[in-house]
């Protein structure tokens, strides 16, 4: 996989959307197979003040998706098919309004093959982000990129194989994931993550996720470090987006995490603030910040409206510039 088709790839959503979507309609079934359709509506529109530019206001619905979900029980086993696609293709995402494709994979019982996110996805505790792009940047779900890859989930681990970043890996990209749930709703998630970079070693680095629930409340709190990382939390070496984790030949490290608080109002209220900071082990001392607070209205079931500040110290491709931004989103899943 080469980072032009990452960056095309790229997507990192707010809590309904990091998964096949949380609602959806079912359309019945047909030679012991039932369909289903989801996915969701969202427009919004954007302020932008750059640090280093013209300040600008626009808007975009390219994050509206839509999806195709069929579970069929044959000889006591559960075949999941699952297909869906959003309008980020192009040069870069929501440059344009093409089709793309986001996931297509097949999950028989407990393994899945097919297009769907990384290993790495899974190692990160997602807080309510408004920002489709960048939210997550500086997590293991930074980059966030799908993949074609194989992975099976056993005894709470997730093992993984996948397409590896670096075109000339002699060997995939390898993740294990373990998931450890209390009771309360506490969470936590160990990860591993290893990949050969383009000088030929192969590298790791580790990760933990968790979410911590006080009532209704909840923190959230990600870290990660070790070598090889740069190509999924999406800060490298000197911020380059294309040769991350490498520099005069050698591994670099990095450090990082991401802290986030969501305080629920009520049953149509919720606020979240977030914290995230990135030091990566290159010459240029690479340091990435990055803060964001938001306000989410439940208006109806499926249906909310919200707006976010945030602000990043590094530019993330053309759409996400080093400065601030305010959005304000409606969104409508089905």
């Amino acid at each position: 996989m080469n980072y032009r088709n990452s960056l095309l790839a790229l997507a990192v959503a707010s809590t309904v959307s990091v998964a096949p979507s949380a609602y959806a309609i079912e359309l019945g079934e047909f030679n012991d197979t039932t369909f289903s359709i989801g996915g969701y509506f969202k427009a919004e529109a954007i302020y932008e003040k750059v640090d280093d530019g013209d300040s600008r206001i626009f808007g975009r619905s390219n994050q509206s998706r839509v999806n195709l979900k069929t579970v069929t029980e044959k000889q006591g086993h559960t075949i999941v098919g699952f297909v869906e696609s959003d309008f980020y293709g192009g040069t870069y995402p929501g440059e344009n309004n093409d089709l793309r494709l986001r996931h297509a994979f097949i999950k028989i019982d407990q393994t899945t093959v097919g297009q769907t996110w990384t290993g790495q996805f899974w190692a990160v505790a997602y807080h309510d982000y408004l920002d489709f792009l960048g939210g997550p940047r500086g997590t293991l779900g930074g980059f966030n990129f799908r993949t074609n890859l194989i992975s099976h989930e056993v005894a709470g681990f997730r093992l993984t194989a996948q397409d590896p970043v670096n075109n000339d890996a002699d060997t995939p990209d390898l993740t294990i994931n373990y998931n450890l749930n209390f009771d309360g709703g506490h969470r936590v998630i160990l990860t591993a993550s290893g990949r050969e970079l383009v000088n030929g070693d192969f590298v790791g680095g580790g990760a933990i996720g968790s979410k911590f629930m006080l009532g209704p409340h909840s923190i959230n709190l990600n870290a990660h470090y070790g070598e090889g990382l740069g190509a999924f939390t999406g800060v490298g070496v000197n911020n380059s987006l294309s040769s991350p984790d490498t520099e005069n030949g050698e591994a670099v490290s990095q450090a990082g995490f991401d802290i986030g608080f969501r305080y629920v109002i009520n049953p149509e209220w919720r606020a979240n603030m977030a914290y995230t900071a990135v030091e990566v082990d290159d010459i240029a001392n690479t340091d990435y910040e990055a803060q964001r607070v938001n306000l989410i209205h439940t208006v109806a079931q499926g249906l909310e409206v919200g707006v976010e500040w945030r602000k990043y110290n590094l530019a993330f491709g053309p759409l996400l510039p080093k400065g601030q931004q305010v959005e304000v989103m409606a969104k409508y899943a089905f």
